[in-house]
């Protein structure tokens, strides 16, 4: 699974499928970022926003660091390998408390987001050739 987050912005409908892997009732998710550039960690809480036995929604904003409640800083653009842990506790950021690890993947940090469509115009001209 991948996940595309945009620096500086409230990132909404993350969609991953993590309840089908987690064991444990009324899980809280730990999100661990580490960056492929600098190797550094950073944790937090995804806030859920659907739970069903097929799909998970979350939450999470970027440039504002309050880490329990779905926010976070990250380093410089670019990718991340991302770790999900499901947890009793809503406030344990350290993975290694977790109960259990659910869901390995990438991320991307972008600072705008461009969409990936151009627009061609293409000319055709038609020659006509009347017989003689």
């Amino acid at each position: 699974m991948n996940i595309v987050l945009q620096r500086a912005t409230t990132n909404e409908k993350i969609a991953l499928t993590l309840t089908e892997k987690t064991t444990i009732s009324n899980a809280y998710y730990l999100f661990v970022f580490e960056s492929d550039q600098t190797k550094q960690s950073y944790y937090v809480i995804g806030n859920q926003t659907l739970n069903s036995t097929r799909i998970n929604l979350f939450t999470i904003t970027e440039g504002v660091s309050d880490p329990v409640n779905g926010s976070l800083i990250l380093g410089h653009d670019g990718f991340y390998k991302y770790t999900v842990y499901a947890q009793t506790s809503s406030t344990n950021l350290n993975p290694d408390l977790a109960d259990e690890e659910v869901e390995v993947g990438k991320m991307k940090l972008i600072s705008d987001y461009v969409p990936r469509f151009i627009q061609h115009e293409i000319l055709t001209q038609y020659r006509v050739h009347e017989p003689q």
